[in-house]
């Protein structure tokens, strides 16, 4: 049965979709966050100035506004209310990372729940991930992952390794929780999680405005860690990660914008610096915890190289790398650049 919430009252949960020129996969996405058996929610759906279309020409704007349509027509049918349904269309692409800042400032629900366009929740996922906030009293809950992608014949056909599937089972307090990520024992990704609105103000209150397309996680959900007072991870499927779209999933790089928005990340990451040393000193962060951010950051430039040499075209390249040193520092990126000639 479906959970109901009162009448006139905010929203226990917003769903939160950014959309970035991933139109011909937005009408699965808003159709699986539609069809969730919890009325308690509103969708919020914002385009980062992006121009896809769908197999049948639609923008983004047309997508959400037929979603709407029928999934008002089936509520009505049911003798329910409707789901209300807002879009935001930004007229200058900024990025992911400020596509979800926007996302966050229009949303009314006491959590968010963010779903990448590209991407389906799971029956049940909503009614799971808010009971588990309230029976653990958690300000982030986390549910696992199915990666793959879908067949010719519309089947999706999951992959044995989980992207994004690393998950701690169970109850994580205070400075647990920032450990415990920074072991590498349960990703950042904010997809895939409930969390609570106060709590991810606190964290855009620290970021600066930054225009990037990578890292944006990771810079996120750094002070998600340290700030939050209880994590659990449930054994509950919740999301359905598609594996081969995605800002990072292959399309050419034709522009210095665009290019720019992945060196960015460098930016993510030197904030992170700034607060690394405190969070050592205050004991929430080890040495051990600080090594593993160092690698990650090290792989962070390696995707970054892998993503020159694959996706920006030839004519660019050369400016694209000269860009990449500017962000992250010449010394470093040739370091990490030889490692991996070496491997």
């Amino acid at each position: 049965m479906a959970t109901k919430n009162n009448a006139g009252q905010p929203p226990l949960v917003s769903v939160c979709v950014p959309v970035y020129d991933t139109e011909r996969f937005l009408e699965k996405c808003l159709e699986s966050a539609l069809a969730q058996d919890f009325d308690g929610f509103e969708l919020v759906v914002v385009s980062d100035a992006s121009r896809g279309k769908d197999e049948r020409g639609r923008s983004a704007k047309k997508i959400v506004k037929a979603a709407q349509r029928q999934s008002d027509k089936a509520r009505r049918l049911k003798g329910l209310p409707p789901i209300p349904v807002k879009f935001v269309e930004s007229y200058q692409n900024r990025g992911i990372l400020e596509t979800r800042r926007t996302l966050l400032n229009e949303a009314r629900g006491a959590f968010v729940a963010f779903l990448d366009s590209d991407d389906e929740f799971l029956p049940g996922a909503l009614a799971a991930l808010h009971g588990a906030a309230l029976q653990y009293g958690a300000d982030i809950v986390h549910g696992e992952f199915i990666s793959g992608d879908y067949d010719s014949s519309g089947v999706f056909q999951a992959t044995e390794v989980t992207k994004c599937g690393a998950i701690h089972h169970g109850v994580l307090d205070g400075k647990q929780i920032a450990r415990s990520w920074s072991a590498g024992d349960f990703n950042g990704n904010v997809i895939g999680k409930l969390i609570s609105k106060p709590l991810l103000e606190s964290a855009f209150e620290k970021i600066p405005y930054t225009e990037c397309t990578m890292a944006e996680d990771f810079l996120i959900f750094f002070y998600l860690s340290v700030h939050a007072a209880r994590y659990v991870g449930i054994e509950k499927k919740v999301y359905q990660y598609r594996v081969t779209s995605g800002v990072s999933s292959g399309r050419p790089i034709e522009t210095m914008r665009k290019w720019r928005m992945v060196c960015s990340a460098a930016s993510a990451f030197a904030d992170v610096s700034l607060m690394i040393k405190d969070c050592q000193a205050e004991g929430i962060l080890t040495d051990e915890d600080i090594e593993h951010m160092g690698k990650v950051t090290i792989a962070y430039v390696a995707n970054s190289l892998s993503q020159l040499r694959q996706r920006v075209v030839p004519q660019l390249q050369e400016q694209a790398y000269d860009m990449l040193c500017e962000y992250w520092g010449r010394d470093f990126v040739q370091k990490v650049d030889a490692a991996m000639n070496r491997g």
